[in-house]
């Protein structure tokens, strides 16, 4: 559950200097009524006092509350540069409607568009048009969420050149007082390399699954040919020449065809 009083709550330091002004007045006016109701001079002086007191020390408080909540809001701003420092990193705001509001500049590098390029355009326009209906979807679940919600999607995007880059997006929905329609904020990862280098991986390994396959039948058929020869031969001493010169040459066939199936794999490893 979120601190109602904290130092970086405007309305807590609404509070404290509501509280300690009207505590100052109601018990500064006690002690002159105690102290001086019957002296006007020493009254006018006192009210003098009690006005610079009152000043010096709301200033104080003033001071410790501001350099409070600068040093907080610095301190998150140095965070957010340093984050957003990073080139793979961008940051965008879209309206109600999902149409661009603004962008940062690492997202401009990232996708090679000036920021005139992309404002008021809808995300799905620089996808894909094989996925638009799969990004589409998760788009529409993002904007009938609840406003505390946060999002992640990952979506394709066609950058300037070209190239399909791949975003992870991690947002969540915006609406301040002072506007009418809600907007969305959302951090942008760049996770292209990180795809392309999957997708290879995902080749290397079907490349693999068919390897097997082949070892397991390819292979493995005219291997089991020339085993089962080769005892025939060892064992049948009553076979006559003909039949012993079809068997060897049974063999070397299998032979052959053993030699061409582990050349094929050997391409494939290669490949």
């Amino acid at each position: 559950m979120k601190k109602f009083f904290t130092l970086n709550n405007p309305s807590s330091i609404t509070l404290v200097y509501l509280t300690f002004g009207l505590g100052w007045i109601f018990l500064s006016d006690r002690l002159i009524d105690i102290l001086f109701s019957n002296d006007i001079q020493q009254l006018t002086r006192f009210q003098l006092y009690k006005g610079s007191f009152y000043v010096v020390i709301t200033a104080v408080i003033f001071f410790l509350m501001i350099r409070r909540l600068y040093d907080t809001v610095n301190q998150r701003n140095q965070e957010l540069e340093l984050l957003f420092s990073n080139p793979d990193l961008g940051l965008i705001r879209l309206d109600e409607a999902g149409r661009f509001l603004e962008v940062s500049a690492n997202f401009e590098k990232i996708t090679g568009y000036l920021s005139e390029e992309l404002i008021g355009k809808h995300p799905l326009y620089f996808v894909p048009d094989h996925l638009k209906n799969n990004v589409a979807v998760h788009l529409s679940q993002i904007q009938s969420a609840k406003s505390a919600d946060g999002f992640m999607l990952k979506t394709p995007f066609l950058a300037k050149n070209g190239t399909k880059l791949f975003f992870n997006l991690y947002g969540i929905q915006n609406l301040t007082d002072g506007e009418k329609e809600k907007s969305y904020i959302a951090a942008i990862q760049n996770i292209s390399t990180q795809e392309v280098a999957l997708t290879n991986l995902e080749a290397k390994n079907r490349q693999l699954t068919e390897l097997a396959s082949d070892q397991s039948h390819l292979v493995r058929a005219p291997l089991a040919r020339i085993l089962a020869i080769t005892e025939v031969l060892k064992e049948e001493y009553h076979l006559s020449e003909e039949e012993r010169n079809h068997l060897i040459e049974k063999i070397k066939l299998s032979a052959e065809e053993l030699d061409i199936q582990i050349r094929k794999i050997s391409e494939k490893m290669n490949s």
